[in-house]
């Protein structure tokens, strides 16, 4: 069946693209390349092939008519390897941008070795003394381990599954705060492994616009209206702090209060280690060995910027009418700067100063030094490796973006938008597109490389840059929606994982939650603050509707109701 739907959907979508009629000045086919990258993504979960097919096609729909029909493989391998691979790949921004996600993967990988991420667990939970509080303390783990999404997710889910245990929380309750904590937090985080990703495609998509705005200052811009991620948080954090759940959730925490039964009876948890932070046993965990080389990482993004662009003159005469810390004089300064290369630097100099963090830490048994410095490098090297399938993604990503240039694809998205779509409900229906692809395919990355480099010109058409910011902003949070709800994504699996939690138990009782905060975000955001009020306002907004829901909805999980035989609550509704 999945051979056969292989061959019926791009077929499908071949006659839908030969149908369609011309738009912007090009035909249907423009459309062809991301539509066949989605379809077989979503019928054979092979992204990697996907985009590799969709680079392939759009090579042969950009081939130039004089190219003899026998030749036609031959050269649209070489346009998809050369024109659309190697062409931006060789751009001295994308390899920094590469540098700093593998330095930077590198370097999580040798502070959580070195016991730092351990060390950052540990402070926190030593004020854990109710299930209220072990609750927070596992919020809050998730927020402090913000620069890297895996890691969050097994040092999380880990370290809090046996005092969670203790304190009889449902092993359903941990998987959602690890999941929900984990790409929300690293998606945002001014520092993490998401953000190379994510200032690449911003950066690619503003030169190819010619808007003057760097990728750094895109994501700046576009945080107040990352309505999904930053509601989601604010969701866990007040709901932990209100003791409200509702749902498929109360009905599990009530489980485990009154039963002891963390797991609901005849649950299959899914255990492994497969993707286990590396952490020595003989070496104390400690929390600076972590926040220092991601502090030197902050604070060298910072300060190289400011260093590199101090002499241009939009930044002099930015210093010289505002003052050092105005928001005017840093977006100079982030406009102006080599970022990437500044990034790249700070994330060499993080992973220098962990390296002499491991090299020096001693043994709790001996006082020796364990960690040899052939040991760290192979964690620092075996951590990127780990990494190398979403540095491929990343890669062609900036692939497909080459490709939708060369067939038009923007172009006839405008051509076929302008006409029909008001440009107030783009960032709602990208919002809504991106989710769609997302659950579909079972990863944020792929959907954000998929949509970015098509959207955002659209949106530039039909609007200002503030529609550009909404659209992107809507493409990244829709992804990672989609992402929290699909139950083949990696980071809802490794959440399963990390808290031994049934999956489907865990998917289903986080959809509830994940889907009352993107209706608020697609309503209050999105949809208001391009019809009615500015982003500040639409996030004030969603988070007085997430108060308002929590105490309507929401019921206190530690108050008794009765409960069946199976572990279910008998009356729901009582609070």
């Amino acid at each position: 069946m999945p051979s056969a739907r292989l061959l019926i959907l791009p077929a499908a979508a071949a006659l839908l693209c030969a149908l369609l009629p011309e738009r912007g000045g090009t035909d249907g086919w423009s459309l062809f390349p991301p539509l066949l990258a989605i379809l077989v993504a979503v019928a054979s979960g092979r992204l990697v092939w996907g985009l590799c097919l969709a680079l392939f096609s759009g090579a042969l729909i950009a081939l130039p008519t004089d190219v003899p029909v026998y030749m036609w493989p031959l050269h649209a391998l070489y346009m998809a390897a050369i024109d659309f691979v190697w062409t931006p790949l060789r751009d001295s921004f994308q390899l920094f941008i590469l540098g700093f996600t593998a330095s930077l993967i590198g370097m999580v990988r040798v502070v959580s070795l070195a016991g730092g991420t351990r060390g950052i667990a540990e402070a926190l939970v030593r004020r854990a003394a109710s299930a209220r509080s072990t609750r927070l303390a596992t919020a809050l783990l998730g927020l402090a381990i913000f620069f890297d999404d895996y890691a969050n997710t097994i040092v999380v889910g880990t370290t809090m599954r046996p005092i969670t245990d203790r304190f009889r929380i449902s092993r359903e309750k941990l998987a959602y705060l690890v999941d929900s904590t984990a790409a929300p937090v690293a998606g945002v985080a001014v520092i993490s492994t998401w953000i190379g990703f994510e200032v690449g495609l911003f950066g690619d998509a503003m030169d190819s616009l010619g808007t003057g705005i760097s990728g750094y200052e895109l994501f700046f811009r576009a945080l107040p209206a990352r309505f999904y991620c930053l509601l989601t948080l604010f969701f866990l954090l007040v709901s932990t702090l209100m003791r409200r759940d509702y749902g498929p959730m109360l009905r599990a925490e009530r489980r485990a209060r009154q039963h002891n039964q963390p797991l609901a009876p005849g649950a299959q948890p899914m255990t492994g280690d497969a993707h286990q932070v590396p952490d020595h046993p003989d070496i104390a965990g400690h929390w600076a060995v972590a926040a220092l080389p991601v502090g030197l990482v902050i604070f060298g993004v910072l300060a190289g910027m400011h260093w590199d662009a101090r002499n241009a003159e939009a930044v002099i005469a930015a210093r010289g009418e505002h003052a050092f810390f105005s928001r005017v004089y840093w977006t100079a300064i982030f406009s102006n700067a080599d970022g990437a290369k500044v990034m790249f630097l700070s994330s060499l100099a993080g992973s220098g100063l962990a390296f002499v963090f491991a090299r020096t830490r001693k043994s709790l048994r001996d006082g020796r030094r364990p960690l040899t410095l052939s040991a760290i490098l192979r964690t620092w090297v075996s951590g990127i490796t780990g990494f190398s399938y979403a540095l491929l993604i990343l890669v062609l990503a900036w692939a497909i973006k080459e490709m939708c240039q060369a067939v038009h694809t923007s172009d006839y998205l405008i051509g076929a938008l302008e006409s029909v779509l008001d440009p107030r409900f783009l960032p709602l229906l990208v919002f809504g597109l991106a989710a769609a692809v997302a659950f579909s395919i079972g990863t944020s990355w792929t959907t954000m490389a998929l949509l970015l480099p098509t959207m955002l010109p659209v949106a530039h058409q039909m609007g200002d840059i503030t529609l550009v910011i909404l659209v992107a902003a809507a493409v990244l949070d829709g992804a990672i929606f989609g992402d929290h709800c699909s139950p083949i994504s990696d980071t809802t699996v490794l959440s399963s994982i990390a808290a031994s939690c049934d999956h489907i138990a865990h998917v289903r009782t986080q959809a509830p939650y994940a889907i009352t905060t993107m209706c608020i975000a697609a309503v209050c955001g999105y949809l208001g603050s391009t019809l009615l009020y500015s982003t500040y306002v639409g996030l004030g907004l969603g988070m007085l509707v997430v108060v308002a829901t929590l105490v309507i909805v929401g019921r206190d999980p530690d108050r008794t109701a009765p409960l069946d035989a199976d572990g279910e609550s008998a009356s729901p509704s009582l609070p």
